[in-house]
């Protein structure tokens, strides 16, 4: 060893020791191409601005994988991204340009990451209980026999993946509502009487 990395090793101790040495924001990195083929320039541009997203939120990529074809005068792509922290974030986007496109993709997925932490924020279980028992009794002319009424107002519509979503299962809250974010849509999970849990992902027309 000369006394040139002797140098570089002793400056790298030495930012170890500070808590200054660079962390790698993207431990795995893949970029494909269909129907053309992926220049080094794009390659290295979409690894780099990746790390700088990981970066922004503080997280770091265990897997990034981009995929982009040309379809006609467009290019297509698709990036798929997971956390250490367990989240998956997946988007799409069509764009002229190939480097654009990949931009505007992962643009898409910093929307996601940044919708997902603010609702990291607040809780999920923050919900406001409203008893309208009366509402009940008063179309029951057997106040008695009348079921208790319960309305859960959530504050908040928590953006998770179908997987996540189920974790929030139990047996005091069987049903568990919340916005999927592979499609930003109202969806529902659910206990089944045969223990197997269901799924509505409800889609506006």
């Amino acid at each position: 060893m000369d006394n040139s990395e002797k140098i570089g090793m002793l400056f790298r101790n030495v930012l170890i020791i500070m808590g200054m040495a660079v962390v790698e924001r993207v431990m795995n990195f893949s970029f494909s191409g269909r129907r053309m083929e992926i220049g080094e320039a794009l390659t290295n541009r979409a690894k780099d601005s990746s790390a700088a997203l990981a970066e922004k939120y503080g997280s770091e990529f265990l897997d990034v994988n981009v995929v982009m074809k040309k379809d006609g005068y467009l290019f297509c792509c698709d990036i798929a991204v997971k956390t250490n922290n367990g989240n998956s974030y997946y988007a799409s986007y069509s764009a002229s340009d190939p480097h654009a496109c990949f931009d505007l993709t992962l643009e898409k997925i910093d929307q996601q990451m940044l919708r997902k932490k603010r609702a990291e924020r607040k809780s999920i279980k923050g919900c406001r209980r409203l008893d309208i028992n009366s509402f009940a009794n008063s179309l029951s002319p057997d106040h008695g026999s009348a079921p208790l009424i319960i309305a859960e107002i959530l504050d908040t519509l928590p953006l998770l993946s179908v997987r996540d979503a189920a974790k929030h299962l139990h047996d005091t809250s069987p049903v568990f509502v919340f916005e999927n974010i592979a499609t930003n849509t109202v969806n529902v999970v659910y206990s089944r009487q045969d223990g197997n849990i269901g799924w509505i992902d409800y889609k506006f027309k």
